[in-house]
């Protein structure tokens, strides 16, 4: 037993000790090998069970990963792929403007006095173009055959004429005008794109394209054009190189003119190529409207042509011609002198971009005593033959005024006064009426303020209020000195008087016409009456008295047609208090028994001749007479019944 001493009897030998002690030692080995094998057993169950939990959780976690891969896969081909094809569509897609034609600028009778034409900015694909291969096919005898009908004769030979860019270059070079040289070095690179040329007219354009060069464009563009040259210049203005306007009509009727760019996109190999197929257009672009303007072209040429030469003959600075349509306030004519092309216009650095007509002011002298006449006459002051004694010299309140010559003292009446353009004698009929009467007068006739017309830059001239007037100024006002305006302002009161005394606003549109032909009528100024009629129509009559043989502006008759009008002459003061010149004004309508046109006509700084009815008078005849055969009014039946001009 184990654990227990044996005792042994004395007669027990060594050798049975021995043997017991191997048989001992027998029986501990094999309970030993029976531990060791119930261990090993139990440790092998062990890690057979940590073997299966470890298999069984890694083919869980390859499960998960093959489920998770498998919802990614369904996420990527199923949920996102329309997601994932047009994102990588847009990374290879381009967009690009497509430019909108810009509308026309026509005349009353729809004449084209400004349009677009189409033109080509040529560019080139440097990496498309190196591999550019030029076949042509030739005949037996080394020609090439460019007759359709020989084409497949079948001795004729496809041969290479040339490769490359330096190919491209002199096929392009007579094309564009350009040294084969100088375009050739910019067709070498690897750039994608590269303008060759901008502004290349449709034809050129055309016979590029039937070329067929491997990387070369064509980009869509087009350039204004002004048929007229310089006629109606200032009116018209012009576009800078993005087509937007920048003076005249195409600047103040720009959003109307430029139309709405469109949209096309493009997919783009790696090269640059568009891909056949890939391109859309996603909106297309819609032409600007056709601006259809009062003006009547020829009329207009007329008016330019005979401004220019008084201008010339009489060494003027410069002059302005406008003629105006009584009771619409449309604009038949506004001339400049010095008129240049549009394009000519746009290179400058300096001087005007604009009308004089609607820009510039001047003192409108004699003319200007129309406002202290209407006044009076309204304020039943005077009557057409009110007796004064008009006198070269008068001092009032300490001021004294002159007459532009020198005579003795006459007793007019008061149409007299005005037919003879006296100063001293408008002085005292001015002096019948209150300052603040005359001021009121000058604003109900559109002095001092703009007429609103579709013009850029218009000014408003400087009329002041009575209580800035001092002394003299209050005077001079009263004869149209000490005061500004713009000769267009003065078209409109000249006109209100021929309109019964209603004023209408000056304007230069008719009508809009969209791309499908349909038109819109232009917003009509709203008509006031701003002088009582009976006023108006004695006035009228009054200054028929100026364009008689008796007044000042005899010069201003328009044959087969009774006329009336106003002249004027001012002294143009420098900063210093000096003289400067005149300017030399006639301002009138026709026929005086039911007007149909308003003429304003000045001369600005005169070398020669000062005096309104002498310089200006002549342009108001000839225009007006072809303004009244243009509107076909048939000539006066009647002759005019004048007031008499010495009072008795």
């Amino acid at each position: 037993m184990v654990g227990k001493k044996r005792r042994y009897s004395p007669g027990e030998n060594a050798s049975s000790l021995k043997q017991e002690t191997l048989s001992n030692q027998k029986d501990s080995r094999k309970r030993a090998g029976r531990d060791f094998i119930s261990k090993e057993s139990v440790n092998s169950r062990g890690a057979n069970k940590v073997a299966g939990k470890r298999g069984r959780l890694l083919l869980v976690v390859v499960a998960f990963l093959l489920v998770l891969c498998s919802a990614r896969l369904f996420d990527l081909q199923v949920v996102q792929a329309p997601a994932l094809a047009d994102e990588a569509r847009q990374a290879r897609t381009v967009s690009a403007e497509i430019v909108s034609k810009r509308g026309d600028i026509v005349d009353r009778k729809g004449t084209v006095l400004a349009t677009s034409i189409e033109v080509y900015n040529v560019s080139v694909n440097q990496i498309l173009v190196k591999d550019y291969v030029h076949h042509e096919i030739v005949s037996p005898d080394g020609k090439i055959v460019t007759d359709k009908t020989k084409l497949r004769d079948p001795r004729n030979q496809k041969k290479v004429i040339g490769t490359g860019a330096a190919e491209a270059a002199r096929q392009l070079a007579p094309i564009l005008e350009m040294n084969p040289a100088v375009l050739g070095g910019k067709m070498v690179g690897s750039r994608g794109f590269v303008y060759l040329a901008k502004n290349v007219s449709a034809e050129k354009w055309r016979k590029i394209r039937k070329l067929k060069i491997d990387g070369i464009d064509g980009e869509l563009r087009y350039q204004r054009q002004y048929p007229n040259g310089a006629t109606a210049s200032s009116i018209l203005g012009f576009t800078d190189f993005e087509q937007v306007g920048q003076a005249g009509i195409e600047a103040t009727q720009n959003k109307q003119l430029a139309g709405v760019p469109g949209k096309r996109v493009a997919e783009i190999s790696p090269s640059g190529q568009v891909i056949p197929g890939g391109a859309d257009v996603i909106k297309a672009a819609t032409p600007g409207k056709t601006v259809r303007l009062t003006i009547d072209a020829d009329l207009q040429n007329t008016a330019e042509s005979l401004v220019n030469k008084q201008v010339a003959d009489f060494g003027a600075a410069w002059g302005t011609a406008i003629v105006q349509r009584v009771g619409t306030g449309q604009i038949l004519a506004l001339a400049d002198s010095g008129n240049e092309p549009p394009e000519q216009v746009r290179k400058r650095t300096s001087g005007t971009t604009g009308s004089r007509a609607v820009q510039y002011t001047y003192e409108p002298g004699s003319s200007g005593k129309l406002v202290t006449f209407a006044t009076a006459l309204e304020q039943k002051k005077i009557t057409p033959l009110t007796p004064v004694n008009s006198s070269d010299k008068i001092t009032i309140a300490g001021q004294s005024f002159r007459d532009s010559h020198s005579h003795s003292t006459k007793r007019l009446t008061a149409s007299g006064v005005l037919a003879e353009s006296s100063n001293t004698g408008t002085v005292q009929i001015g002096q019948m009426v209150t300052d603040q009467q005359r001021y009121q007068m000058m604003k109900a006739l559109g002095l001092g303020q703009k007429t609103g017309i579709e013009m850029p830059g218009e000014s408003a001239g400087i009329i002041g209020s009575p209580k800035s007037w001092d002394a003299r100024q209050r005077m001079t006002t009263m004869f149209g000195q000490g005061m500004a305006c713009t000769p267009l302002q003065m078209s409109a009161l000249i006109s209100t008087i021929a309109n019964h005394g209603v004023y209408v606003a000056p304007r230069m549109i008719s009508e809009y016409e969209d791309s499908q032909g349909i038109p819109e009528k232009a917003k009509v100024p709203a008509a006031a009456q701003k002088l009582d009629q009976n006023a108006a129509a004695t006035l009228v009559r009054m200054m028929e008295s100026v364009t008689s043989d008796e007044g000042t502006a005899k010069k201003a008759q328009i044959p087969g047609y009774r006329s009336a009008g106003k002249t004027g002459t001012s002294e143009i003061i420098s900063g210093g208090g000096g003289s400067r010149g005149v300017v030399a004004s006639f301002i009138g309508l026709a026929p005086a028994e039911n007007p149909e046109i308003a003429v304003s006509v000045i001369i600005y700084q005169p070398k020669s001749g000062i005096y309104g009815g002498v310089v200006a008078g002549p342009v108001f005849s000839q225009v007006a007479a072809q303004a009244l055969t243009l509107l076909d009014v048939p000539p006066s039946s009647t002759k005019p019944q004048l007031y008499p001009i010495e009072a008795h």
